[in-house]
């Protein structure tokens, strides 16, 4: 199967691909990597983008559909909850972001920038309060563990032992 996609090239120095809600292939590049080898990485992770394509698919028919005013409520919400939650958690951990946004991501529910500044998606206002709190605890881990290495994993633990489980929600 070949698979069709965008290539952005920027000043990055390794070849990263993604699949968004809508099964939209992105390939980020570096400007120095010819457009063969950007083939043979797209080639090369076949079966990801198949496996990756059936789960975006499966997750956007599971996706309930919200109007503006309820997106509009579910901003204020996350405004109103996720701050004290990072708040509280960020004390206990021994971890401090740079900043707390809210946004409207729909492929991911929080994220950790390089300089410590974190994302949550308002859209874990539909979710329960206990993967909201792992969602939290997550991404503040990834201040102390750029990555998901089995210490960043050990460090999720000490704050929410059953964080498996809940991660599953």
């Amino acid at each position: 199967m070949k698979f069709s996609y965008t290539v952005t090239r920027s000043k990055r120095k390794t070849i990263a691909i993604q699949v968004d809600i809508d099964c939209n292939i992105m390939v980020k590049a570096p400007y120095s990597v010819s457009d063969e080898k950007i083939t043979a990485f797209v080639d090369s992770k076949k079966q990801w983008l198949e496996k990756t394509i059936i789960q975006q698919k499966e997750k956007k028919k599971n996706q309930p559909a919200f109007t503006d005013e309820q997106l509009t409520r579910m901003r204020q919400r996350a405004k109103q909850i996720i701050p004290p939650k990072v708040e509280y958690y960020s004390k206990i951990m021994g971890v401090t972001p740079t900043s707390v946004k809210i946004n409207s991501a729909k492929t991911r529910y929080g994220s950790c920038s390089g300089k410590n500044s974190l994302n949550f998606s308002l859209y874990l206002m539909a979710k329960d309060e206990r993967f909201i709190d792992y969602v939290v605890i997550h991404e503040l881990a990834h201040i102390k563990h750029h990555n998901h290495s089995k210490e960043f994993y050990e460090f999720i633990e000490k704050f929410m032992p059953d964080y498996k489980i809940i991660s599953k929600l």
